[in-house]
């Protein structure tokens, strides 16, 4: 019986974990994957010292978890450690969302920390 609810357990964690957004790193490849097969996500641009970034973040960590963002991947480009990255998107703005389905940009925010807002945002990558 224990085996059975340890079981159970796990394969509610796993199905679980596939109600998440993916919050990545930018990667290149992926960026290039993403585009090329016009799958929508999200290029967010974060610094560690910056305060409305980390309000974002916070809110980024709920709106993951979020059923209806489960096939959203989000793409973090740190400011200081990917400059060339800043400069081949042409970023040049910290706490910005932009949400593309392919090479289309849906739309984009700035320095918004409300997550009504940003929730909005997102639903239009769906």
């Amino acid at each position: 019986m224990r085996i059975q609810h340890v079981l159970i357990g796990a394969l509610l964690s796993a199905t679980s974990l596939c109600a998440f957004a993916k919050v990545i790193h930018f990667d290149a490849q992926t960026y290039d994957q993403l585009r090329h097969e016009g799958t929508p996500f999200i290029v967010h641009t974060d610094a560690t010292w910056c305060p409305i970034c980390k309000k974002q973040n916070d809110l980024l960590t709920s709106i993951e978890q979020e059923p209806r963002f489960r096939q959203l991947t989000v793409l973090v480009v740190d400011v200081d450690a990917d400059k060339e990255v800043m400069k081949s998107l042409d970023l040049s703005k910290r706490s910005l969302f932009i949400v593309y389905k392919g090479d289309a940009e849906l739309g984009h925010s700035m320095a918004d920390t409300d997550k009504d807002s940003i929730e909005s945002l997102f639903a239009k990558a769906r």
